[in-house]
């Protein structure tokens, strides 16, 4: 009797002891995830779906019920969700370069929508990318992003082709296209033969007002026609999902998805955004995916950033962040 207690006894410490191993192993002596350990030596894809004008509270993935978002539901459970993600400002291009190059605006100085250019000096995340061998590309859905505002830079391959020519008068918010075309655009970008892993940013503007969204989107949220631009939205990230399924990347493939900023929907008396910094425009969802079963689930309720996107990207890639980043990386956060 004794004899089986010992061998039992030294079966389960000798589990323990492996387990331990085995968490060890993963986790390196910070306390943060040892990604390069995860990585085992290959170079994974990385894709930055960014949504324009979306609340986090008015996502699924953040408990609210009014609308269906399946596909970025699925990405947060599947990956790590930020409870509390902020953007420094509410406006798309500063946002964007906030959240591409890692500093806030009195940094990189692009400070408004128009009439300001991303200075070539600041380094960018596409840089970083084309820089270590990456293939990238860009695909923008609004004028505001169009490639004379500087932010295409380190991209191989960047898709705006807005025509304003002949147009005296431009509407910054009002040149745009949607989202199921921005998607075809990047899939048929994806389907390319490469020798090379990817950096791809998926730019989707539908949530922004005019709320058009197309049928039956439009049918199903009848009186509620913000919320049917982000379920079509949310259908869309499901094509890029799928189509990396299909390709067999999905294991090899980093996906991020974040707002630039949120929308006001009438709180304190601004219908849309621009110049209030309350929650509902500044309130963000950023949701992190990762092939890894260890870093699935995770709910992060810690304040965070849209400048920490950039360092916490590269420390998952194994690239350098560079001194001037002002973000800091989240993997620690991933636990």
């Amino acid at each position: 009797m004794r004899r089986s207690y010992l061998v039992a006894t030294a079966a389960i410490v000798t589990l323990v002891t492996l387990t331990a191993a085995v968490w060890l192993h993963l986790f390196s002596s910070s306390g943060s995830l040892d990604f390069a350990r995860l990585r085992g030596g290959k170079q994974f894809n990385v894709i930055v779906v960014t949504l324009d004008t979306t609340r986090a509270d008015r996502l699924g993935a953040y408990g609210f019920e009014g609308v269906q978002t399946p596909v970025i539901d699925s990405l947060a459970r599947q990956g790590i969700l930020f409870q509390h993600a902020y953007a420094v400002t509410p406006l798309t291009l500063p946002s964007h370069t906030s959240l591409f190059s890692g500093t806030y605006p009195p940094h990189h100085g692009v400070r408004d929508n128009g009439g300001f250019i991303v200075p070539d000096e600041l380094t960018t995340l596409a840089e970083i990318f084309k820089s270590s061998g990456y293939d990238t590309a860009g695909f923008v859905a609004a004028y505001v992003l169009d490639a004379r505002w500087g932010l295409d830079q380190g991209f191989d391959t960047y898709v705006d082709d807005f025509d304003v020519k002949g147009q005296r008068f431009i509407s910054m918010g009002g040149v745009q296209r949607p989202a199921n075309e921005v998607v075809d655009a990047a899939l048929e970008w994806m389907g390319q033969e490469r020798g090379a892993p990817f950096f791809l940013w998926v730019h989707l503007y539908d949530p922004h007002a005019p709320y058009e969204a197309p049928e039956p989107y439009r049918s199903r949220y009848r009186d509620a026609p913000y919320l049917a631009e982000i379920a079509f939205t949310d259908s869309q990230v499901g094509r890029l999902i799928e189509s990396l399924e299909m390709a067999g990347k999905r294991d090899e493939t980093f996906i991020v998805v974040a707002a630039d900023h949120g929308e006001s929907l009438g709180d304190h008396g601004e219908i849309q955004h621009g110049f209030f910094i309350y929650e509902g425009a500044t309130h963000v969802p950023l949701i992190i995916s990762t092939p890894f079963e260890e870093v699935a689930g995770v709910e992060a309720t810690e304040i965070v950033s849209l400048i920490d996107v950039m360092p916490t990207i590269l420390d998952m890639s194994g690239l350098e962040i560079p001194e001037a980043v002002q973000g800091q990386s989240l993997t620690s956060l991933f636990l």
